[in-house]
């Protein structure tokens, strides 16, 4: 995390914001995209630490990622006793914790601990808190989806990068109708296609491809005058919820 100081020297006291004034001549703090990436990174690889994946249509996600947080904060563990311990916790803070548990306590290792639970109940939960640690782990090691098939698509959950392509036949001198993606985009950022067979080279100078009608649609088009053609396509954009 850097303060926006790390980007311009337009800033205020203590690498801040400041307001600018026209009759001073003294120009704002400007905002630097750098910046700005550098806190959505920030934000985003704290969220993706503990929940599978970025989701546009939820503005809670970075409460939900610090509720997770809270709730797997003591299961980086060693062994104290038996019983797994955050290594990265200091005394004062293992005691806070322990204080939040029933007055009656036992003793263990010096540190107080519910005497409800028993070894077996705490073990179980432990192992219950691992499964759920290790479930995460390969939800978010499988980061591509996939379609593989002539009309298919390729889709990075890590980015959102949306891949899709197919084919398909184009009379002589025509522009087909709107056809749908396999998956709507969010955003295209190019689509284009080709002729499988060329033909002699006539007098439109045999030009055949793709382009994005929207979002959700594509057509081909053929501008050669005497033969129909099969157009492969492909089209790369953002998935939607990225």
């Amino acid at each position: 995390m850097q303060r926006i100081s790390s980007w311009t020297k337009l800033v205020g006291a203590l690498g801040r914001f400041r307001y600018g004034t026209v009759t001073g001549g003294v120009a704002p703090t400007p905002i630097k995209a750098e910046w700005l990436n550098m806190v959505q990174e920030e934000l985003a690889n704290f969220i993706l630490a503990y929940l599978p994946e970025l989701d546009a249509d939820d503005n809670a996600q970075l409460l939900k990622a610090i509720q997770a947080f809270g709730t797997n904060y003591p299961l980086k563990a060693t062994t104290l006793a038996g019983y797994g311990i955050l290594n990265a916790y200091t005394k004062p803070e293992a005691d806070w914790l322990l204080s939040k548990k029933a007055n009656n306590a036992i003793t263990l290792a010096g540190y107080g601990i519910d005497d409800a639970y028993t070894k077996t109940v705490i073990d179980a939960a432990l192992a219950a808190k691992q499964a759920a640690i290790d479930s995460l782990a390969a939800t978010k090691q499988d980061k591509n989806t996939a379609l593989m098939a002539a009309t298919g698509w390729r889709l990075d959950k890590a980015t959102g990068f949306l891949e899709q392509w197919g084919s398909g036949f184009c009379a002589p001198d025509t522009t087909t109708a709107p056809i749908n993606f396999p998956v709507p985009f969010a955003e295209v950022y190019n689509c284009f296609g080709n002729k499988v067979t060329t033909n002699a080279v006539d007098s439109d100078g045999n030009a055949a491809g793709a382009f994005a009608a929207s979002a959700k649609q594509y057509q081909l088009f053929n501008d050669t005058n005497a033969n129909g053609v099969t157009i492969h396509w492909r089209a790369i954009g953002k998935a939607p919820g990225y």
